[in-house]
């Protein structure tokens, strides 16, 4: 009964530290929605493409949170139009200091995403063009 006990006591040690681990890490998802002007290809040529300051998004969301994992990514419509809308996730780890980190860092690289785009199309932050937003606006959730 001893033995057992010796097996049995360093195990069930281990089993508690690695509880007490996994419990102090946890996880959040956040929610990113894009939109634009959109159009179509031909006639609004030059407009911003919400798909396009995703895709921006993501590259730098992947450099400043490599453990960071985007998901369910979708946009646009159609072949032959100027994506109006994009949507993704981001999956993050970590305690509650590092998720609140990794989660500015996400902020940050979304609005730096979508301030290149409006700057890769001569756009500027709140102009109105037609009477429409003509530039990239974010949300998080």
């Amino acid at each position: 009964m001893k033995n057992i006990r010796k097996i049995l006591r360093p195990a069930a040690a281990l089993l508690l530290s690695l509880a007490a681990a996994g419990a102090m890490a946890g996880s959040q998802s956040v929610s990113v929605s894009i939109i634009g002007p959109g159009g179509h290809s031909n006639g609004d040529y030059g407009n911003v493409n919400a798909v396009h300051a995703a895709a921006r998004s993501i590259m730098l969301i992947e450099k400043s949170v490599p453990d960071a994992v985007v998901t369910a990514v979708t946009g646009g419509n159609s072949v032959n139009s100027i994506a109006a809308y994009a949507n993704f996730r981001v999956l993050l780890e970590g305690d509650d200091a590092a998720l609140k980190a990794k989660a500015d860092k996400v902020k940050a690289a979304v609005e730096e995403g979508c301030k290149a785009e409006n700057a890769f199309r001569g756009v500027k932050t709140g102009e109105v063009r037609d009477g429409l937003a003509a530039d990239i606006r974010w949300t998080i959730k």
